[in-house]
């Protein structure tokens, strides 16, 4: 592949934790063409920071004056970058000296367009990387808490946005990121998006950052998740898809309402919900977008995925027999997808 990389911090109201995601950028064994970051916050830190330390020629900073999201700093970023090839990194994040080289080598055929890295928590366990995605849209950090993994790369579902590395023309033909997100499940809609196309995604186990990980955001981050997952199942599957998986859709809601009024953020879930129908015409008018991508079927798409969830990241509650007949519902669906010739 081509080694012109241009790699990204996309960073808000902590300038220490970006100045070392940049200084990682800096002094990796790939270099990368430049180092591009985009200070979302509207006073403009960051910015300040790392124009005052003047750290090097290669780096550039974007101060757009307000806060775009993440997604519309990274599809800024796509408008402004000179590198072939995209890398974001969280500025959370610190990524070892040779991360972009073993991305690079990860992305050895023309048809792969995302390679994900293995994050890694401050301990040395997994936080993300080669990232499940269930038939309800739901995805989790994969190997969370397990030990730190090698081997080669290969292709999954999706990969963790906290070190990403994506083919630039692909993430512009499809569209960037989905502008209506502001932030969360962006990297999944991305992968998804990206497998629809006919691209492939994978995960590279070799390529390692460290993330300060925490997952408590608060309970505003559940609006986000729950909306962006309704909106990319909405948006990226087809009628046939969503119409055999609307029992597992309906059944999903079922329990994750259960769990928001046990937890305490159904308000967050009811927002999402009227956020979604607020903006019904966008919706049409995205899905519409992401279909005339499309040129593979859900079934290759959803082979990749998972019928049930596991993720030590959080207690699901689950009694033992669901995973298993949800595992057995995706398999159905395949089939008649298949049979279907979808």
């Amino acid at each position: 592949m081509s080694t012109a990389i241009t790699a990204v911090v996309v960073s808000f109201a902590d300038p220490l934790a970006s100045a070392r995601a940049v200084k990682s950028l800096l002094e990796q064994s790939l270099a990368p063409v430049e180092v591009l970051v985009i200070d979302n916050e509207p006073a403009g830190t960051t910015a300040s920071a790392l124009r005052a330390d003047g750290v090097s020629p290669s780096l550039r900073v974007v101060h757009p004056g307000a806060n775009l999201g993440y997604t519309g700093a990274a599809n800024l970023v796509a408008r402004e970058a000179r590198g072939e090839w995209l890398f974001f990194l969280n500025p959370d994040a610190i990524a070892s000296k040779d991360c972009l080289e073993r991305l690079s080598e990860a992305a050895d055929e023309a048809d792969v367009a995302i390679v994900g890295a293995q994050v890694l928590l401050l301990d040395g366990r997994i936080n993300a990387g080669d990232n499940p995605v269930n038939i309800a849209g739901i995805s989790w950090s994969g190997g969370y808490g397990r030990a730190r993994e090698h081997g080669p790369a290969r292709d999954t579902a999706a990969v963790s946005g906290a070190a990403l590395l994506v083919r630039r023309d692909a993430f512009v033909e499809i569209g960037g990121l989905c502008p209506y997100f502001f932030m969360y499940v962006d990297d999944t809609d991305l992968a998804w998006r990206m497998r629809l196309s006919g691209r492939r995604v994978r995960y590279c186990p070799a390529a390692v950052v460290v993330h300060d990980y925490e997952f408590e955001k608060g309970a505003h981050k559940w609006f986000y998740l729950e909306r962006n997952r309704s909106w990319a199942l909405l948006s990226n599957l087809g009628p046939l898809a969503l119409a055999l998986l609307a029992p597992a859709l309906l059944i999903t809601e079922a329990v994750v309402v259960a769990r928001a009024i046990s937890d305490g953020w159904l308000t967050e879930k009811a927002r999402a919900w009227v956020s979604l129908f607020a903006q019904t015409p966008q919706l049409i008018r995205w899905r519409r977008s992401v279909q005339l991508t499309r040129s593979v079927s859900d079934y290759w798409v959803l082979s990749k995925f998972s019928g049930g969830i596991e993720t030590q990241l959080i207690d699901t509650r689950l009694p033992c027999w669901v995973n298993p007949c949800m595992e057995s519902y995706r398999r159905l669906v395949l089939r008649l997808l298949k049979r279907d010739g979808d």
